[in-house]
């Protein structure tokens, strides 16, 4: 080996070290920033030991991946958080496999920079006050496994969320969400529950799921609801036009 690739090696020793460590200060600062916004209603530390001189790895609420260095996971379920939900700082963390915020206090949109996360498998948000509509870039998640949204204030039509393929549970009871209900492989789907909003349209063909998940939304029709749908109105016909 030459002395110009013993240099590189040398270099590239001494620099792949520091970009580490800048990765995990970058996601250290804006985990700390996300929980900075919050406040904490119950006799919980609030800053939960989160802080710049630790490990984020031994932080309330977070696990790592120790071979790869990252964080995987932040499970605070409980904690009667209240505030905005800062999705974009916690989306510093690339790595992010599970976001769990259940039965806490959050309000307001839930961001549209939650598409940043694109590696999540679980997004766990059940049990807040959000409101608003859940973002488009949600159906962008394509690692998704389980969207869970049920107990909150949601309103407004849902994302094209058919695309995810692989989802095995959407739970999103007890909201205000209307539009039509996704045209999901109900087949592949194991949890399903959109009742008590205001669904209109068609329901879909449910496979295996019965009439209680769906219950709860007087505008939808057909299928095991009480109504049937309108029929489709026919074609419009026009008059031929002759030209001379």
């Amino acid at each position: 080996m030459d002395r110009f690739m013993l240099w590189v090696l040398f270099t590239s020793l001494l620099i792949i070290p520091q970009v580490i460590n800048s990765e995990e200060e970058v996601v250290k600062r804006s985990l700390i920033n996300f929980l900075a916004q919050l406040t904490c209603n119950n006799n919980t530390d609030p800053n939960l030991n989160w802080n710049m001189s630790t490990d984020p790895c031994f932080w309330t609420g977070v696990t790592c991946d120790v071979r790869a260095m990252s964080v995987k996971k932040v499970v605070l379920d409980g904690f009667s958080f209240t505030g905005s939900f800062d999705a974009g700082s916690l989306c510093k963390a690339q790595n992010l496999n599970v976001l769990s915020f259940t039965d806490n206090k959050f309000i307001g949109d839930l961001s549209a920079e939650i598409g940043n996360c694109k590696q999540l498998t679980h997004l766990l948000l059940s049990g807040n006050q959000f409101s608003g509509i859940l973002p488009d870039s949600v159906s962008g998640l394509n690692n998704l496994k389980r969207l869970e949204i049920f107990n909150n204030n949601f309103s407004g039509k849902l994302p094209n969320l058919a695309r995810i393929s692989g989802l095995v549970s959407f739970l999103a009871e007890n909201n205000q969400i209307t539009g039509e209900i996704p045209s999901f492989d109900f087949s592949n789907l194991e949890y399903f529950n959109v009742s008590n909003n205001n669904f209109t349209g068609p329901v879909p063909d449910l496979k295996q799921f019965g009439f209680s998940c769906i219950s709860g939304n007087p505008g939808l029709c057909g299928g095991p609801m009480p109504n049937a749908c309108a029929p489709a109105p026919s074609p419009s016909t026009f008059p031929s036009v002759l030209f001379n």
